[in-house]
């Protein structure tokens, strides 16, 4: 998907321009979704609610693909888009409504 191949492309400068900032970044990333009592899909779901709710494209295009790749289903990213349209309104639901939607078709 184009959305997520400009954020890899913007992330790769970033990393050229400012690579400690790029590390500690991705440190903390990294640790944010070691497994622990949660498994890794429940924290990919979590990562789809909170970029909903956010509002960030990117983000969920990333956490989209990541929870299928963790084994989420599209059923299981429906719900926890439908809490973060609960807390969102209707700009989440917006977005629910297009990027997750064609998230889920491009990367199922």
């Amino acid at each position: 998907m184009e959305l997520v191949s400009e954020l890899q492309t913007g992330m790769g400068q970033v990393q050229a321009e400012s690579p400690e900032l790029m590390a500690a970044f991705v440190q903390m990333d990294q640790a944010a979704y070691v497994e622990g009592e949660l498994e890794r899909k429940y924290k990919e779901l979590i990562g789809i609610g909170i970029a909903l709710a956010v509002r960030c494209e990117y983000c969920m295009n990333i956490h989209v693909k990541n929870a299928l790749a963790e084994g989420a289903t599209r059923e299981e990213i429906l719900e926890a888009a439908a809490v973060a349209v609960a807390f969102g309104g209707s700009p989440a639901m917006a977005y629910l409504s297009t990027t997750i939607m064609k998230a889920l078709d491009a990367f199922e």
